[in-house]
């Protein structure tokens, strides 16, 4: 009998280790769901970009087609603006100044930019947790809270669709709880197809195109450029890094990336003597933090949606490499 007992016991035991590990992973599995279908999803709508006490309405329209992704958004409040973002390129039409800026395509995507994405390894900065569930626009939600484990990161709180996977409200948090930016739907669709018409922009002949300069792409990407900084916090390391012409800028910028795999900080810099009203110190810059300074006649700015700490800790450590860091 007692043997019996035990080994009940033991099936007890191995049940609820089965059913801890899978309530572990449950919320990992929604998150991996949530950015297949950000990116494969067709979808069109209306969302409501919510930070310092702001409100941006955008228009947006995602197609996938055959593996290629084209996303058109269309601001609805304020100077009218419109983007169009293919596998490739970013292009941006500004009707007020009669100009269409067209850059290669860097990082992820409107929506994708403020989606954590589950990888390997993060569990050591952030922990992950089912709510309850939610509903919004009719639709039944799954609540899902990611914490950071330290003071460098912010934390999220996002609202997928139960059948698809689809983030319906997105919520970046500080440490306190407090709600730092927000995305949520007032209006979406998700129908199985959209056409390629939908995803054109409509460009008048007279507006005036500029390109970036691709003869100013470095090819130190493998090697981290000039520059590098030299303290950031556990699990930040260079993401990218490349030297460029912003559109219609004659100066060369070097831009380094810093990320955990979650979140993560742009370094740019440039020649101090090119620019008028140098910034130094920290500031707000919507629902990111910026912080500024002068390092050997150069411009140092690190920006990004992280606490005020971090892009201190990491700005104020940049510097020229060293030659023996260049090999």
């Amino acid at each position: 009998m007692k043997s019996r007992i035990r080994l009940l016991c033991g099936f007890g035991l191995l049940a609820l280790l089965s059913l801890a590990a899978h309530g572990q992973d449950e919320p990992r599995q929604w998150l991996e769901e949530m950015n297949r279908a950000v990116a494969r999803l067709n979808y069109k709508g209306v969302y409501l970009h919510i930070h310092s006490a702001k409100v941006e309405a955008m228009r947006i329209v995602h197609r996938s087609h055959e593996g290629e992704v084209t996303e058109r958004l269309i601001r609805l409040d304020g100077p009218r603006r419109e983007i169009i973002r293919t596998q490739d390129e970013v292009t941006c039409v500004l009707p007020d100044k009669r100009q269409v800026i067209v850059e290669r395509r860097k990082g992820k995507g409107a929506l994708f930019s403020i989606l954590p994405a589950y990888s390997e390894g993060i569990d050591r900065y952030y922990e992950f947790r089912m709510l309850d569930e939610g509903r919004i626009l009719g639709y039944t939600t799954k609540v899902i809270a990611v914490h950071p484990k330290d003071e460098y990161r912010y934390g999220y709180r996002l609202w997928l669709d139960e059948k698809t996977a689809m983030p319906l409200k997105s919520q970046l948090r500080d440490g306190d709880g407090n709600v730092v930016e927000q995305i949520l739907f007032a209006q979406i669709e998700m129908p199985e197809h959209i056409g390629e018409e939908e995803v054109r922009p409509n460009i008048p002949e007279e507006f005036k195109w500029f390109r970036a300069d691709p003869r100013h792409r470095a090819n130190e990407a493998d090697q981290g450029g000039g520059w590098q900084a030299t303290s950031m916090p556990t699990g930040f390391a260079l993401s990218d890094s490349k030297l460029t012409v912003m559109a219609g800028a004659e100066t060369p910028v070097e831009h380094l990336v810093y990320s955990d795999g979650v979140a993560s900080v742009s370094v740019f810099v440039e020649m101090a003597g090119a620019k008028k009203g140098l910034k130094r110190g920290l500031r707000r810059v919507g629902s990111s933090h910026a912080f500024s300074t002068i390092v050997e006649g150069h411009q140092v700015t690190a920006i990004g949606e992280v606490p005020s700490v971090t892009v201190q800790l990491i700005g104020r450590s940049v510097g020229p490499r060293t030659l023996d860091a260049r090999r």
